[in-house]
């Protein structure tokens, strides 16, 4: 096209009108024209071009996916926190959030909680518990000396709830933590798999703060933390749950004797036995929490670690004073019977008191009731003996040191001046009722192999009595622990020195160890039976 019919073109093209001149147009075309050439002139985009774009696009959308998968997780997180602090709350029961219940869910939580007022001030913008603050919250928790100022609702409603009260606001602080063993134990049974770590680890979150408890009472003001030991399993003996205190306890017993750097397992648990030493002193023969006490110390006889402290416990300062056995928790358990405390003294004795004006039919009653209390009564005397005797060799010695030193401290109750002079005979020996009570248990521990035709009654050993004294060691070896009978009246003199064994069964010792019990028990001059 020829410059002379470009320009009649532009001429007559209606957009020229559009320009300021008809130069203008003119101009704008030539750009134009030049533009177009240039972009033909330029080479075609290579495939490799095209696949760079196509990775740049899905870079982007890689990112994309990311921000997404990024925030997905951080949901999940808030959501999983949300439900950790709601475990928490419903294992501990205490909080760190006290907003409007209105504004809560209500889906997950206990009804009330203790708030822990301090602790959340101290953390200022977290109203949330979780794994890395729940050991000072509960140790928050266990400090405040009234729990149930400090309770609040947790739900909008505005039922009342005295069972939650309670339990939120518990402030025995051994009773507590036993309540929050059990619901970390219900948790553990219902939560999803993802909370499973967490619920076990409220759980022994529990068991170390019992032991740090136990540890230190000290710490912990107005609370009597082996009183409270003993009532919950009082209350749980009565209350037909004994099986899930002693789980409880199992493991607790377990932690302390693992770490025994702060204090021993017998120094942190003896004050137990001196707590069920005062209130067993009191009881009578017939008080059923007597039972409920003796069912506690069954269960103690039967755990290694607590028998080892009981035989350790029972021990008297002066192993000669035939007195001091009777005020040992054993020795107090023994002395409790239906004899008169002091023989010919009938003031504030439970039976009898009005004999003559009682109906023979009366003191039938009154006797087959004694009759039935004393039957149940051997019988936990002689299991506790037993459980002592089969549980380790250890325990077995201690047991049996404790019967023969106690026999031999009380060997003079057998003399004659003992019954002419009751005011230092109580003062030097054992009660009647203590041997009486003895002897009856020994019995029964010689039931299995007194039968007739027992072949095991064959396997006594009569030169057990002809030995002379021996030390502790060689006691526990030869399983000789009755003492001074090679002292007593031989009614048959031995011709020649005896051949003895390397040791004796515990057929020998029972047996040893019963007669003469039944022998310083019944056979005191003059005893009132």
């Amino acid at each position: 096209m020829t410059d002379q019919e470009n320009n009649n073109s532009i001429s007559s093209n209606p957009f020229a009108a559009l320009f300021g001149s008809l130069a203008d147009a003119r101009r704008f075309a030539a750009i134009q024209k030049e533009q177009l050439k240039q972009q033909s002139d330029e080479p075609q985009a290579s495939p490799d071009d095209s696949d760079n774009s196509v990775s740049e696009s899905l870079d982007e959308l890689d990112r994309s996916a990311a921000e997404i998968s990024r925030s997905f997780r951080s949901q999940q997180e808030i959501c999983e926190q949300l439900n950790i602090n709601h475990m928490i709350q419903r294992v501990f029961l205490i909080t760190l959030d006290n907003s409007d219940p209105n504004l809560k869910s209500g889906n997950g939580i206990p009804s009330r909680c203790v708030y822990l007022e301090e602790m959340a001030v101290d953390l200022d913008d977290q109203d949330w518990l979780d794994m890395n603050n729940i050991e000072q919250a509960v140790f928050a928790r266990l400090l405040l000396q009234d729990p149930g100022n400090h309770l609040i609702n947790m739900t909008s409603s505005t039922t009342l709830n005295l069972s939650a009260d309670r339990d939120a606001g518990e402030r025995h602080i051994f009773c507590y933590l036993y309540s929050c063993f059990q619901r970390a134990k219900e948790e553990i049974t219902k939560v999803p798999e993802n909370l499973l770590p967490f619920a076990v680890q409220c759980r022994d979150l529990t068991v170390s703060n019992t032991r740090t408890v136990l540890l230190t009472p000290e710490i912990y003001v107005d609370q009597n933390i082996h009183e409270q030991l003993v009532d919950l399993m009082l209350e749980a003996i009565q209350g037909a749950h004994f099986e899930d205190v002693t789980e409880f306890l199992e493991e607790v017993i377990k932690a302390l004797v693992l770490d025994e750097e702060v204090r021993t397992f017998p120094e942190v648990m003896i004050p137990v036995f001196d707590v069920l030493l005062g209130r067993i002193k009191d009881l009578e023969l017939c008080q059923m929490l007597l039972y409920a006490y003796l069912d506690i110390l069954l269960y103690f006889t039967r755990q290694k670690d607590m028998a080892a402290v009981f035989v350790e416990h029972i021990q008297p300062k002066d192993l000669s004073d035939g007195q001091m056995y009777q005020k040992t928790l054993l020795g107090v358990i023994l002395n409790i019977s239906c004899l008169l405390k002091t023989p010919g003294v009938v003031e504030n004795h439970g039976y009898f008191l009005n004999p003559s004006r009682s109906s023979p039919q009366e003191i039938k009653v009154q006797e087959a009731n004694i009759h039935q209390f004393m039957a149940q009564f051997h019988e936990k005397i002689y299991q506790m003996l037993k459980n002592l005797l089969q549980l380790s060799p250890e325990t077995k010695h201690c047991i049996l040191s404790w019967l023969g030193n106690c026999l031999h401290a009380n060997a003079g109750r057998t003399k004659i001046w003992a019954n002419q002079m009751p005011e230092i005979f109580f003062q030097m020996y054992a009660s009647d009722a203590f041997f009486l009570n003895l002897g009856a248990a020994l019995l029964k521990l010689c039931q299995p192999f007194c039968k007739p035709r027992s072949s095991r009654l064959l396997t006594f050993n009569p030169t057990y009595c002809a030995l002379k004294e021996l030390d502790d060691e060689e006691r526990k070896i030869k399983n000789v622990h009755m003492r001074g009978l090679d002292k007593e009246t031989c009614l048959i003199p031995a011709v020649r020195e005896p051949k003895f064994p390397q040791s004796y069964n515990l057929v020998t010792e029972n047996l040893v160890l019963t007669a003469y019990a039944l022998y310083l028990g019944f056979h005191r001059p003059g005893i009132v039976v």
